[in-house]
């Protein structure tokens, strides 16, 4: 079947003989307005361009100029296009021949068709073999051309990747004529006579001429022909177009590849991290290091170098190729001092490089953080990118992370290692009995835990420091009395602050009693004396020393001044003893260690009251057995003021034998002001004054009600009564008597309930198993229940005062049956004792007369609950306000008798509505 022409008609309105066109046989196309041209251009790719109308955009002329597209006008004749024969346009009469004639003066048009149905195939491919086959093949295929080859670029010269023809060609070398010239050009060349040409080298006899184009950056085309000037710019441009569309498909699939080997490589990393993080010591993360980088970042040669004394030694990885290198050598010095990485792809041509070995062409240089370099070496060039060096890094970044752990971990053992040796040396320390022992022990400790070699221990006696002990390398005229005002001893005793010296002989106020000593530390003994450590190298202490030296002579300054003061204490003793153990309230001694109260006696008081004997809690923290969770930090600041040596006098909460209790805390250390002084802590109980106080608080309120209550409601019923009694007076009418007898049983009532509001607030009495099917029947009986009925659905036993209980049903009853009741008869009267807002909504057909109540257990959790299907209670009002009510009889108290009574037995009372609508209330029991 013979190819038709594709032709795309452009205007707003084509003309007849345009769309006929497009209707004929030979003919096929669409017809699009100016502005959609140009992608429909992009889309059809036609043979030709029919312009109706007026013309067509620029770009689109443009576009079809460069892509050999004919132009033709309805109107006019042909625009002229480019042609191999450089011929004008045949004119034709009819548009058809016109179309037809345009097309056939390009001849070109068909390859640069084929060409591109060949470009779309390219972007299909997904392997870069077939990709570059398929280069080579539409090179011979579609441009005609006798032989093609697709040389990529590596270290080494260039490889043939793809080639079309009889003889396939080799490698060549990377300086191999026209091949070389285009890749480092990045131009391409036109060969007519590759024997004549100067640069242009043969490969194979018989080929005549060629062209080369560079294929991205990676490589060159080449296309060859076995005549002589068998290609021109044509050919040339053909070519470029077919190289950009391959290349550009190559680089992605190149990226491509490149991102899942990285991801994949990322991932492995990620996966054997742990391996790595986990290595218990330096010489295993070393291992680790180089067996990551050539097992899962593929990077076979590796060297790991750590600083040690200013040089930079190897100490895993490929060691045979690297000596150990000075900090300011070469790319390891420059990763070292800048902290930076370097990726060396020709270690001969960069003037930093510097390699150890003559055979290291290229390498990755990384930071490990301060500690050292890590490198990646390669005898070729070229031989890491980008991504190995970032590969490179984020395995870095977990050996840095990992290396400071173990480093940490390694420092604070020792750390632990030389305060768990203190702290066993304060122990002794405390069993000193004389000064002398005292200090010679504390000599011995700072030489042997904490391995300082010269030291010694002067006492302050008035103004004079007097040398008392030393350890055995101290030069024997080293030591000698001086005055506080002197050297750095005198200051350290004058401000009582510690001094880390790392230049003696460049300190103002050091005056070293040896000219060979070169750094010191000193350390006050409280206001004792002074400690000195003294070494004949500079900088030999730091602050962890200082710190150590501190915590040795506080244990020290601690145990001199026990021992001064054990004669007084023992003097004092018995009157103290007597005195302490008759104190009324819980009394404890204790002593500031590391900012603890440490118990060192309690008196009987306070074994009774927080139920330890003194054998349980001397020698321990006094927070661990009194102090409750939720006063932690309460006890952690009070903790810091005695520290201090501040008194504390405040009132706190604590765990008693008997439960949480309220005490009057007054500490107060034996020498207030001195810093970790030892003391006592007396604990008064106060804990009834303040339930008593928290009573007659509840009491005012309830009598600011009763109050309330009496002026208002009682003077009610008693206006009524009086004003009725006048009346019979005035009318003689005993009727009216039958009101006042109305108004004074209200009065009646209003007392009753009022005395029995009061006498809520009262704790309740003996409470004894109950059950609840019983009660409640009980509490029925005592009620006037009319009609109405009760129901027990369950029972369960309460712990309960059984006649507190009987009086709480009791008013639940009655709220439930007088007011729902009345609702009937009074067209809808509220519940009882809530607010002077309407609780019961409901009118007679809905409450009825008989009401039902019902009795019966918790569903969840314990207690019980009375509901009844009345019309139940108002959301916006709370039913437990005391005095009001929105009924004739109600006195506005049931409900508040019901919540005092609940809270007096420990229970909570909430009201919900029940399941047939009226109100129901629930008791939980804690």
């Amino acid at each position: 079947m013979p190819r038709r022409t594709k032709i795309l008609v452009v205007g707003d309105s084509p003309c007849e003989g345009a769309g006929m066109l497009l209707e004929q046989d030979g003919f096929t196309g669409r017809a699009r307005p100016p502005s959609e041209a140009r992608s429909a251009f992009e889309e059809l790719h036609p043979d030709c361009l029919v312009v109706c109308g007026g013309s067509i955009p620029t770009e689109l002329a443009v576009a079809a100029s460069e892509d050999g597209c004919p132009i033709v006008d309805c109107d006019e004749p042909v625009v002229p296009t480019r042609s191999d024969g450089g011929e004008e346009p045949v004119d034709g009469h009819d548009l058809d021949e016109r179309v037809t004639n345009a097309v056939g003066s390009t001849p070109n048009r068909e390859r640069i068709a084929r060409l591109h149905e060949g470009a779309a195939e390219l972007v299909s491919i997904e392997e870069r073999d077939r990709l570059h086959r398929r280069v080579v093949d539409i090179a011979e295929d579609v441009l005609g051309f006798d032989a093609a080859a697709l040389y990529l670029h590596d270290a080494d010269g260039f490889v043939p990747s793809a080639a079309t023809g009889d003889e396939q060609p080799g490698r060549l070398d990377s300086d191999h004529g026209m091949i070389s010239q285009v890749f480092e050009s990045g131009e391409p060349a036109l060969v007519d006579d590759i024997e004549a040409h100067p640069t242009a080298e043969r490969q194979i006899e018989r080929h005549g001429s060629g062209l080369a184009v560079p294929f991205g950056d990676d490589g060159v085309f080449a296309g060859i022909s076995t005549e002589l000037s068998a290609f021109d710019e044509v050919d040339l441009e053909f070519a470029e177009l077919l190289v950009t569309h391959g290349s550009q498909v190559d680089a992605r699939l190149r990226a491509e590849a490149d991102l899942r080997d990285r991801q994949e490589r990322i991932t492995r990393l990620h996966e054997a991290a742990p391996s790595l993080i986990n290595a218990d010591d330096e010489p295993a993360l070393f291992r680790r290091v180089v067996d990551i980088t050539e097992d899962v970042l593929a990077l076979d040669q590796s060297v790991l170098l750590m600083e040690r004394g200013g040089e930079l030694t190897p100490v895993g990885g490929r060691t045979d190729r690297v000596d150990e290198v000075s900090t300011d050598t070469g790319i390891v010095g420059r990763t070292y001092n800048e902290k930076r990485s370097f990726l060396v792809t020709d270690a001969e041509a960069n003037p930093d490089a510097e390699p150890a070995n003559e055979s290291v062409k290229s390498a990755i240089s990384v930071p490990v953080g301060d500690s050292g370099v890590f490198q990646v070496l390669s005898d070729e060039t070229y031989a890491f990118d980008e991504t190995d060096m970032e590969l490179a890094e984020l395995l870095m970044g977990y050996v840095e992370a990992t290396l400071d752990r173990i480093r940490s971990e390694t420092a604070l053992r020792e750390s632990r290692r030389v305060i768990e040796r203190l702290h066993t040396t304060a122990m002794e320390l405390g069993t000193a009995e004389t000064e002398g022992e005292l200090l010679d022990r504390a000599v011995d400790a700072a030489h042997d835990v904490l391995e300082m070699d010269m030291c010694k221990l002067d006492i302050r006696d008035g103004d004079m420091l007097i040398p008392v002990a030393e350890s055995g390398k101290v030069p024997e005229d080293a030591g000698r009395e001086m005055h506080v005002s002197e050297g750095l001893a005198g200051k350290t005793v004058r401000t009582g602050e510690s001094f880390l010296v790392n230049d003696l002989h460049s300190d103002s106020d050091a005056e070293p009693t040896d000219p060979e000593f070169e750094s010191a530390i000193s350390v006050p003994l409280g206001d004792l004396g002074v400690f000195q450590a003294v070494s004949t190298e500079q900088e030999a202490f730091d602050e962890e020393d200082l710190e150590l030296a501190e915590l040795l002579m506080a244990h020290t300054a601690v145990a001199l001044r026990r021992i001064r003061a054990e004669a007084e204490l023992r003097r004092e003793r018995d009157s103290l003893e007597a005195l302490f153990e008759n104190i009324p309230g819980a009394a404890v001694a204790y002593e500031m260690i590391d900012g603890e109260p440490i118990v060192r006696r309690v008196n009987g008081a306070f074994e009774r009251t927080f139920g330890y004997g003194a054998d349980d809690v001397e020698g321990a923290s006094l927070d661990e057995f009194i102090v409750p969770p939720e006063s932690a930090d309460e006890a952690e600041a009070f903790n810091e003021q005695l520290a201090k040596g501040d008194r504390v006098q405040t009132e706190v909460q604590r765990e008693t034998a008997d439960g949480t209790k309220h005490f009057l805390l007054q500490v107060t250390p034996l020498e207030v002001g001195e810093e970790n002084a030892p003391g006592y802590a007396i604990y008064s109980d106060v804990t009834e004054q303040r339930q008593r106080e928290a009573e007659l608080r509840r009491q005012n309120e309830r009598l600011d009600q009763f109050a309330s209550v009496v002026s208002h409601d009682l003077r009610n019923p008693l206006n009524v009564a009086s004003g009725y009694l006048d009346l019979a007076r005035e009318t003689g009418d005993l009727a009216k008597l039958d009101q006042v007898d109305d108004a004074l049983d209200r009065m009646d009532q209003l007392v009753t309930d009022l005395l029995s509001l009061a006498r809520e607030g009262q704790d309740v009495g003996e409470t004894e198993p109950i059950e609840l099917s019983t009660i409640a029947r009980e509490s029925w009986a005592h009620v006037a229940t009319g009609e109405a009925s009760l129901e027990v659905v369950d029972d369960a036993t309460i712990e309960a005062d059984q006649d507190r209980l009987v009086e709480l049903l009791g008013n639940l009853y009655r709220n439930s049956v007088e007011h729902c009741s009345a609702g009937s008869e009074d067209d809808g009267a509220p519940h009882d004792a809530t607010s002077s807002q309407t609780v019961c909504s409901a009118t007679a057909d809905q409450a009825g007369d008989a009401p039902t109540v019902t009795v019966g257990t918790l569903a969840e959790g314990e207690g019980f609950y009375v509901a009844d299907d009345g019309p139940g209670i108002d959301d916006d009002i709370d039913p437990f306000d005391t005095g009001v009510t929105t009924s004739e009889e109600g006195t506005g108290f049931g409900l508040p008798i019901v919540q005092s009574i609940a809270e007096a037995h420990g229970w909570s009372v909430s009201v919900t509505e029940s399941e047939d609508g009226g109100a129901r209330f629930e008791f939980e029991i804690a």
